[in-house]
This record gives C-alpha cells, sequence and structure tokens, in this order.
C-alpha cells in the first residue's frame, strides 16, 4: 500500500503556521512510518516545505501559503501528481478531498465550526467549507473524525453513515510535561502570576468572555494575576484589544503572540491556571497540552471539550462570564482542588499518544484500500 498525504498546511517551521492543523500533519508524518512501518508515505508539500527526516515528499510547482492558491492547486494539480505517483490510497488531512481523485481516499475532519457556528468566521471561508467538506465527506472511502463529537456532528448536520466514521484522537506531544519554572528570570512576565489561554485569536474561542470574567475576578477578589493570551490573530481579533482598552486592563492582559511549541511547556508550567471558554472545538489540543504540563483546566461544557476534559477539568457554560470567573476563583482559592485537578489531568492526558494516533490513522488506511 502507498499512502499519498495531502499536506498543504504543513509548516515545518517556527512560525504561527505550524500550530494548529500543521501540528496534527506533522506528528502523522513523524510516526507512520513506525506504526505503519510495513506501508509506503508519500507526503505533498507545498513550494519550499520539508517534510520530516524518513518520509518521501512531493512538493507543488507553486506556493500554498495564500488560500486561494492552495486551494486551486489542491483540486487541479494535486490529482495529476497523484496518478504520477502510483498511490493506492489518498489521505486528505484537513477536511477537503480533491474532485478529481480516483483513488480509495480517506479525509480526516477536525470540526465542523463552519455548519454550527457560522456566524463566528468569515462569509468567504464559510461558503468554500460548506461545499469542499461536505463533498469531501461524502466522497471519501473513510472518514476519521479527531473527537465522538465531530463524528456526531458529521452524522447529524451531513447525513454522513456512522459506520464509515472512525474517530481516531489527537495525541499529545512527551515535550508536554511539567519544567523548571522561570519566573522572576527570562520569562516575560517576570515573576507576576498568570492565568493562561492558549489559541488562535479568533471569535469562537470566546476570548472576550475570558477577558470579562478575568475582569470581574480583579474587582472581586484582588486579584494580583496577568491574563496571558498565547496565539497568533485570527479572523476579526481587534475587538478584543478594544475590550481591554474599556476595561482598562492594559497593564493586565498580556498579548503574547505566537509561541514556538518547544517554548510552550514553560508556558503552561509557570501559570496558575488554564482557561479555554470556547464555544466550539473538534478536539481541544491545547487542553490536553495544559493537563499534560499539570495545570489546572477551566473549559466549557460544549462539543469536544465535555468529553476531553472528562472529570479532570471545571466546566463551565460557553459564553457566561459569571460561571467561567466563579470557576477560576474557586481553583485560585482552593489549594486541594488546583491538587486533585492537575493530579487528574496528568494522568488523563497521558491516554492520548501520538503513536496511538498514527496506530489508528494506518488501520483507517488498511480499512479503505480492503473497500477498493
Amino acid at each position: 500500500m502507498r499512502v499519498g498525504l495531502i499536506a498543504y498546511l504543513y509548516s515545518g517551521g517556527t512560525d504561527y503556521r505550524a500550530a494548529g492543523v500543521s501540528t496534527y500533519m506533522g506528528q502523522l508524518l513523524r510516526h507512520l512510518p513506525v506504526a505503519g512501518g510495513r506501508y509506503d508515505y508519500l507526503a505533498f508539500l507545498g513550494k519550499g516545505t520539508t517534510s520530516p527526516p524518513g518520509v518521501e515528499s512531493v512538493a507543488a510547482p507553486v506556493g500554498t501559503v495564500r488560500p486561494s492558491v492552495r486551494i486551486a492547486w489542491e483540486q487541479l494539480g494535486f490529482p495529476i501528481q497523484a496518478r504520477a505517483a502510483r498511490l493506492t490510497v489518498i489521505h486528505g488531512t484537513v477536511n477537503v478531498i480533491p474532485e478529481l481523485v480516483a483513488q480509495p481516499s480517506v479525509v480526516t475532519v477536525h470540526d465542523l465550526s463552519f455548519l454550527r457556528h457560522p456566524e463566528r468566521l468569515s462569509a468567504r471561508r464559510k461558503r468554500y467549507l460548506d461545499w469542499a467538506v461536505a463533498r469531501s465527506a461524502r466522497r471519501a472511502t473513510r472518514v476519521i473524525a479527531v473527537s465522538r463529537s465531530t463524528r456526531d456532528d458529521l452524522v447529524d448536520l451531513l447525513s454522513i453513515p456512522e459506520e464509515k466514521i472512525s474517530v481516531v484522537p489527537l495525541g499529545v506531544d512527551p515535550s508536554f510535561k511539567p519544567v523548571r519554572s522561570s519566573r522572576g528570570q527570562s520569562h516575560p512576565l517576570g515573576g507576576r502570576p498568570y492565568l493562561l489561554h492558549v489559541g488562535t485569536l479568533e471569535p469562537r474561542k470566546n476570548v472576550d468572555v475570558l477577558i470579562r470574567a478575568f475582569a470581574q475576578l480583579r474587582r472581586e477578589r484582588d486579584l494580583p494575576h496577568a491574563l496571558a493570551l498565547v496565539g497568533a490573530p485570527g479572523w476579526d481579533y481587534q475587538p478584543l484589544f478594544d475590550l481591554v482598552e474599556r476595561l482598562r486592563l492594559r497593564e493586565h492582559v498580556y498579548f503574547a503572540g505566537y509561541v514556538r511549541p518547544a517554548d510552550l511547556p514553560l508556558w503552561y508550567t509557570d501559570a496558575d491556571l488554564f482557561a479555554f471558554p470556547s464555544v466550539y472545538e473538534g478536539f481541544g489540543l491545547p487542553v490536553l497540552e495544559a493537563m499534560a504540563c499539570g495545570l489546572p483546566v477551566v473549559t466549557t461544557d460544549s462539543s469536544s471539550l465535555r468529553e476531553l476534559a472528562a472529570d479532570a477539568a471545571l466546566v463551565v457554560e460557553p459564553g457566561s462570564s459569571e460561571a467561567l470567573e466563579e470557576a477560576m476563583g474557586r481553583i485560585l482559592e482552593d489549594r486541594a482542588l488546583r491538587d486533585r485537578l492537575r493530579a487528574k489531568g496528568m494522568v488523563r492526558a497521558a491516554g492520548y499518544s501520538w503513536e496511538e494516533t498514527a496506530r489508528q490513522t494506518v488501520r483507517v488506511y488498511e480499512a479503505a484500500h480492503g473497500a477498493n
């Protein structure tokens, strides 16, 4: 079996493009040769991008950073390269299988936020996803959902047969573990305690709710902490800066921007709690990373987050700054609760690995190949 992975969104670098789905693609490329070493894997990458060691790759003749260029090449150029490479299975790693692909195919659907919360992304992006993701999930031989919540959305919203879907959760890299604190040394916040959020600054992350809850904590509990927001600006992020100004929090909210994965364990370890109030997630990888680093977590009782958190985090109603403020206050004031969440979170995170993600993915490839 010769598997081709469509990985034009894989960065391989250290800037903000290395986050999100690029992490998924990079980890698959690193672990598939071990998990399914009897098969061949070929990564289809953007111009100038190199694959992890040990994985053969084919570069597009054009840069694929711009969405319009990437989509055009993926739909029109990739099928030609795929035929030349004599692939037996094609894996669309991010939601889409090109229309002209004839081989057995697998598509990983990361979330259906464009259907659940269409108001929280741009109209152009929504139009493309409405068409491409539905078509791909229906045409693919097998579908990978990264959580049970995403599987249920595929069944409910796109009428994909449940027997066609395999739930393959994401993993957490072993580098995410408690590390020695640097507070008061080289940390950007120095010795000041802080609360942490990690994720792209965009509407569905509910960062505005977190900022309001943080303001309430400061007013009602004489909170000495800063709020650190780690993540690159996404779509419609400017209102967050405006909100910080209106609430007079400029000296207390730190916009850290994108942080390299190698530096994230330090941010997690040094924080006093992790808040992830997203209204919708296909998986919620930062929650898993925070747990692995021994950080108490508050998240929402929404989408995949409820299944990921289980009993290892406090969960609140999405959109309620009052509930979020109350939960964060409980963690900060109750040492026994902090210790309990820390211990449960580390046990929970230990059950997820990229090696297992790769092993389960190989089984989906085998099912797709056998269905031909």
